[in-house]
């Protein structure tokens, strides 16, 4: 096999950041105080001409049963974080709670389904 490298092809995605993981805490700033921690996602595509971004907020909670209040409240610092990072809160952001592990493959799933790769340049054909 003689591997060699193509000519770039034009995709929509034009890059993905990730930014560091910010801990949040249940009362003072200590690591038995954990409660949960929030990763942010970026990417970047072209819409007509123009560059847009994709922000995901994406919080993951240490205890497996929570409330619906808690769950409002992890929502709330997730807005908080994104207030303080000069994010608005518009169709280009999406916070989520990642509550069980079938619902984390489905929302990192659809972030990636959003990328909008050319898949079929690579698949096998028969």
């Amino acid at each position: 096999m003689s591997l060699k490298l193509g000519s770039a092809i034009a995709v929509s995605t034009n890059y993905i950041k990730s930014n560091p993981a910010v801990p949040v805490y249940n009362g003072e700033e200590n690591p038995n105080n954990l409660y949960a921690v929030i990763y942010h996602i970026e990417i970047g595509y072209n819409e007509s001409s123009v560059q847009k971004i994709k922000q995901y907020i994406i919080i993951d909670y240490k205890e497996f049963d929570l409330s619906q209040d808690k769950k409002n409240e992890l929502i709330e610092i997730g807005k908080e974080y994104c207030k303080n990072k000069g994010i608005s809160e518009n169709d280009e952001l999406q916070i989520a709670l990642l509550d069980d592990n079938e619902e984390a493959e489905i929302f990192l799933e659809k972030i990636f389904n959003n990328m909008k790769v050319i898949r079929g340049l690579i698949t096998k054909k028969d």
